[in-house]
């Protein structure tokens, strides 16, 4: 007999579908896995010393790599049923639709054949710039496993966070391209083209959430690890905050760059039209031969025409990426609470 899936089934099956909780379970996992190398290597001299900043960055780090891995599927099934939604809308021959719809089908990580290479070369420089480990290595080799699989991590984050960079930017590409050449605009029926707006939501909202990973794991960390983070630390992660919400707005406007110049343009050339049939305005006499509510009606049509929203984006969508926006503070400010209650039953 086949299994059925009961309505409360499917809040439990969402939450472990989750990006966020795929990507904590990861981090468990990665951290698990380096204290483990950790303890074979402290006997064989090979231990960090500092074993609990090593850490932290180990559960920083697979907490995005984790994320980006379980986003994918996520964000191609929303830009799939974006697509269907907008597909009587478009002039595509069978070829060019087939292409697109394999395009939002394919849930694996594109380009790793060189965003892991480069992702291994920023690792290379960033690490012996900041803690010099290569050279340290090399002058005095120990087995340093905990090191080795903290520098791994480094290795995956950039090599798998550039690949799905490279995503994000193509299928956004994509949909910015689909809404600028090969739409069919009703300007009378703007809201039909709302699936724009919704796909640069759900790109907002996955870079939201990386956000608001970071900023729990920074907080939670420093309570129950005891690292102080100081001032230019602090100011490294406002800088942070600030420039993954310009990307999230970005992201958001992106794919709807496309169909607001096809609806700008045609405004423009409906609007042009229209102003061809009224008639000159150089004397009273040439007014006097038109009819009145001719004239009243080309310009009422006219004015209705030009006030005709650009942007796909309707005030509800713009409210819910407010949200979005405000999620990571208040995620933040919450665990932040939680450090002050925990730090109070401490002492």
């Amino acid at each position: 007999m086949d299994s059925v899936t009961t309505p409360s089934d499917l809040p439990h099956r969402s939450l472990l579908q989750s990006p966020l909780v795929s990507a904590a379970l990861l981090a468990l996992l990665g951290t698990a896995f380096w204290f483990v190398l950790e303890s074979i290597a402290a006997p064989l001299g090979g231990a960090s010393n500092t074993a609990h900043i090593d850490g932290v960055f180990v559960m920083l780090l697979f907490l995005q790599v984790g994320y980006y891995i379980a986003i994918v599927p996520r964000l191609r099934r929303n830009g799939r049923r974006c697509l269907d939604e907008i597909t009587p809308l478009l002039s595509l021959d069978p070829e060019q639709l087939l292409a697109h719809q394999a395009r939002f089908s394919s849930h694996r990580l594109p380009r790793l054949a060189w965003t892991l290479p480069l992702g291994a070369l920023i690792t290379f420089v960033m690490q012996e710039a900041q803690f010099s480990r290569f050279s340290l290595w090399i002058s005095n080799p120990d087995l340093a496993l905990g090191e080795l699989w903290t520098v791994l991590a480094a290795w995956l984050t950039w090599g798998l966070g550039l690949s799905a960079a490279s995503l994000v930017i193509a299928d956004a590409n994509a949909m910015r391209k689909l809404g600028k050449n090969y739409i069919d605009v009703d300007l009378l029926r703007i809201d039909k083209l709302a699936a724009f707006s919704r796909y640069g939501l759900h790109l907002a909202g996955a870079t939201v959430g990386l956000m608001t990973l970071w900023a729990i794991s920074l907080v939670l960390i420093s309570t129950f690890v005891g690292i102080q983070w100081g001032d230019s630390t602090l100011i490294v992660g406002m800088l942070m905050v600030a420039g993954y919400i310009c990307l999230s707005v970005g992201v958001f406007i992106f794919p709807q760059v496309g169909v607001r110049e096809h609806i700008h343009s045609k405004k423009d050339r409906l609007s042009e039209e229209l102003t061809l049939l009224l008639p000159s305005a150089n004397s009273a006499g040439s007014l006097a031969g038109h009819n009145p509510e001719r004239v009243a009606a080309i310009l009422s049509t006219r004015s209705q025409i030009q006030a005709i929203p650009e942007w796909p984006a309707g005030q509800h969508t713009r409210l819910r990426l407010a949200v979005y926006l405000l999620v990571p503070l208040l995620s933040w400010s919450a665990a932040a609470l939680v450090e002050e209650f925990v730090s109070h039953l401490l002492s």
